[in-house]
Formats: structure tokens, C-alpha cells, sequence
């Protein structure tokens, strides 16, 4: 009569064990070796890496607090829900020309100079203009100022990859990842939605936006003070007739040479569809959120502070051992995450109390297809590239970009003047489409990868 009592307590005991094994011991094993892994990724960091990211978390404080409103403010200062859009991807076009100065003058001036007038001009001119701002033209002003900011793209790619061998690449652009989400994961993004139902939106901004100006100046300084100069790629200055000819006839050139790669164009191709909706949906997500979904303004920051957790995770337990070879195997996987992402927002309720909760899950996804694209295509991206070429690749593949991002405007029109759910749809069918075409460039990859 007591044996199977005593048999079931040892299947209880047997079962008690092994969920044990698999729920506790095992992950807290994973997270102590990955935590070692993460320690030594940042201690290892060469100088020129270390100070370029970690200036840069000092942008990513008030980023953190003031992201999730910048749209629903600037529809407050007097821009409809669709010239917030058009407008910000009309932009773009002012973005070529710093561009091409930027990646011409990362070789001229050295690209620690370069980097920092062109931060002085574009994050200067933005957080003053919005911190000033009383109506629309203040908004657009700092959209002009913003534009600017593409001059800084080449510089900031190009010390981020120099020096460093292409297997430990992901390792830089994780690292880079994960300290701009530090003040995320500090709870950042509470703060400013506790400033923000504390003062209103128009206040809380103004006021945030100015400490953004303070901090801003304090990492130009610290740039200007301790980043290595790179005299390598630094040649004497010649004349401005001489730097656009010369300019453009290197870019043409480098940029022909890249395209003779396997997977260049195509990897290109599906770039920018990549970036034309984070782009439309950067602009779009808060007021989606808020005007059709229904959320509250304040639990914006709680979506942005759910979306830093999960993309840290992801970063730090999973990207940093990956190989190149798992790497070109897992290409395209961020397109299903941010798929199952819109796909939820498709056939959510626009009321309720489960509005939250769907909102937290979709960004949860997409979150977890943003952590794979920022790192694995941005580290695949650079291994295409040789070392002297890459500032006017970079340069003349963002131009490419900049010039169809142009098209974001009809994303405005269509969420403006359509439908949003509309326009959500047209994002579901890209994702669909890029996803075919990431896993095309993998296999264009994977045959170069395998001969070597």
C-alpha cells in the first residue's frame, strides 16, 4: 500500500531534478559563461572602438527618455500625421551631399574631425532647434539640421570596423548595441514617461531636449579629447574643384568594385527595404500606437523599455558566438520576427485592456528581429568590404539608400490620407519579399565563405 505512494514521490523527486537541470541550472550556467563572454568583449575593445561607443551613450541618455514622443510632439508644435512624415523623408535628399563630404573628407581631414563637425552641425542644430522649438518650423528646422547628420555615417563606420579582423566585427557592433541600450536598461525610458505625465508633452520635451544639448556637447568633447587620431587615411587637402572630381570618380569607382562581389547588389537591394521601414515606422509606431490603437501616452516608455530588455538579451546571449559561417545561416530570420510583429498589430483590437499586452508582445518581436539586423547584416556588411575602400562604399551605398528612402513620403500619404492599417499591409508584404531576398544573398555568400 505504501509503494506507490513511495514510487510516486521518486518520479517526483526523478522530474523535480531534471526540470531543475533544464530550467535552472542550465540557463544560469549559459548566463554565467555568456556574462564572462560580455566582460571580456568590452574589456578587449580597442581604444578607438572604446571611445567612439562609449561617447556615444552619452546621445543615447536623453534618446532614451525622448524617442518615444518625438513624433506625437512634433504633431503637437502643428505637423499633421502626414507632413511629419513627408517631411522628415523629403529630408533625404539633403543627405547626398553630406554624404558625399563626409566620405571624401574622412580621407582628408581624418575621420575623428570629420566626425566630430559634422556631429557639432547636425545633433548641435537638432537638440537646439527642438529644445527652442514653439511651432512647426522649429520642427523642421531640426529635420534639416538632422539630415546633415548622414556626413557623420562614413567617419563613425569606418572607426568602428578599423583595425579590427572581420570575425570579431559582430563582436564590435554588439558592443555597440549594448551600450546604447545601457541607459534603456537603467530605465531611461521610465523616466522620461514619468517626466512626461508629470509636466505634459510640450514642457517635458522642451526640457529634455535641452539636457540632450548639454550632453551632446560634453561627447564632442570628450571625442575631440581622447579619440585616436587615424593618419593612415588621412592625405593633404586640394582644391574644391579637385575634390569633387576626384570625389566622385573614386566612389564610382570603389562602388563598381563592390558591386562585382557575390551578393553586393542584391544585399543592397534588400538594405534598403530594410530601411525604409524602419524608417516609416519609426516616424509612424508612437502615433500608431496612441491614435489608433488606442494606448496611453505614458506606456510609450514602457513599450521602449520592454523593447531595450529583450534586444539586450538577445545581444548578449546569443550574437557574440556566432560564427561567420552561423551567421550567413541565420540571415533573413529578422524578417519572421518583424513579420509576427506586424501581424499582430494587423488583427489586434484598437480597444480594451488587452491593448498593452499586444502592443508589449509586437514590440517584443520586432525587438528581437532589430537586435539580429543591427548586428549580423551590419557585421556581414563590413566583411564585403576591403579597409580602404570602405568610407566611399559606405558613403556611396547610404546615397543609393537616401535617394529611394525619398519614397518614405508615400508611406506618409498612405497612413495620413489611406489608412494606417493600409499601410501596415504594404510593410507585411516587404517583409515577405525581404526575406527571400536575405536568404538569396546567403547563398550568394556561402560559396566564397566555403572556398576559403
Amino acid at each position: 500500500m505504501i509503494e506507490p505512494f513511495r514510487t510516486f514521490l521518486d518520479s517526483l523527486r526523478v522530474t523535480s531534478e531534471e526540470w531543475y537541470e533544464f530550467l535552472l541550472k542550465k540557463p544560469l550556467f549559459l548566463l554565467g559563461q555568456k556574462g564572462q563572454q560580455g566582460k571580456e568583449m568590452f574589456l578587449n575593445l580597442p581604444r578607438r572602438q572604446a571611445v567612439t561607443i562609449y561617447a556615444g551613450v552619452l546621445w543615447v541618455i536623453p534618446i532614451a527618455m525622448v524617442q518615444p514622443y518625438v513624433s506625437l510632439y512634433m504633431v503637437q508644435l502643428g505637423l499633421s500625421n502626414t507632413e511629419v512624415g513627408v517631411y522628415t523623408c523629403l529630408m533625404n535628399a539633403l543627405r547626398l551631399p553630406a554624404l558625399f563630404l563626409g566620405g571624401y573628407f574622412s580621407d582628408t581631414w581624418g575621420r575623428k574631425k570629420t566626425l566630430i563637425a559634422f556631429d557639432i552641425l547636425s545633433w548641435g542644430g537638432y537638440c537646439l532647434c527642438l529644445a527652442l522649438a514653439a511651432n512647426k518650423w522649429w520642427c523642421i528646422a531640426a529635420l534639416f539640421f538632422m539630415a546633415t547628420n548622414s556626413g557623420s555615417t562614413a567617419p563613425y563606420v569606418c572607426l568602428l570596423a578599423e583595425g579590427v579582423s572581420s570575425s570579431k566585427r559582430a563582436v564590435v557592433y554588439s558592443a555597440l548595441n549594448i551600450a546604447n541600450m545601457a541607459p534603456s536598461l537603467l530605465f531611461f525610458p521610465l523616466l522620461g514617461g514619468l517626466w512626461e505625465s508629470q509636466r505634459g508633452l510640450l514642457r517635458s520635451n522642451h526640457e529634455m531636449y535641452w539636457l540632450q544639448t548639454a550632453l551632446v556637447a560634453l561627447g564632442i568633447g570628450l571625442l575631440w579629447k581622447f579619440l585616436p587620431e587615424s593618419k593612415t587615411y588621412e592625405k593633404s587637402a586640394s582644391s574644391w574643384y579637385r575634390v569633387f572630381k576626384e570625389g566622385l570618380g573614386q566612389y564610382r569607382d570603389a562602388l563598381r568594385a563592390f558591386f562585382r562581389k557575390p551578393g553586393a547588389k542584391v544585399f543592397l537591394l534588400s538594405k534598403f527595404f530594410d530601411e525604409w521601414m524602419l524608417l516609416v515606422w519609426g516616424i509612424y509606431a508612437s502615433l500608431y500606437y496612441v491614435q489608433h490603437m488606442g494606448l496611453k501616452d505614458a506606456y510609450l516608455s514602457v513599450l521602449s523599455q520592454s523593447s531595450s530588455y529583450v534586444m539586450f538579451l538577445v545581444l548578449f546571449l546569443f550574437v557574440p558566438s556566432l560564427s561567420e559561417g552561423q551567421l550567413l545561416k541565420i540571415l533573413g530570420i529578422d524578417q519572421l520576427f518583424g513579420l509576427a510583429a506586424l501581424a499582430m498589430l494587423c488583427f489586434a483590437p484598437t480597444a480594451g485592456n488587452s491593448v498593452l499586452l499586444i502592443c508589449l508582445l509586437s514590440v517584443c518581436l520586432g525587438s528581437i528581429g532589430g537586435a539580429l539586423y543591427g548586428s549580423v547584416n551590419a557585421a556581414l556588411w563590413m566583411n564585403l568590404m576591403e579597409e580602404r575602400e570602405r568610407a566611399k562604399v559606405v558613403a556611396a551605398s547610404y546615397a543609393i539608400l537616401y535617394i529611394g528612402l525619398l519614397s518614405g513620403s508615400l508611406g506618409a500619404v498612405v497612413y495620413g490620407h489611406i489608412s494606417p492599417q493600409v499601410m501596415l499591409g504594404v510593410m507585411v508584404s516587404i517583409r515577405v519579399i525581404n526575406f527571400f531576398l536575405w536568404r538569396n544573398v546567403a547563398k550568394q555568400l556561402a560559396g566564397p565563405l566555403t572556398a576559403s
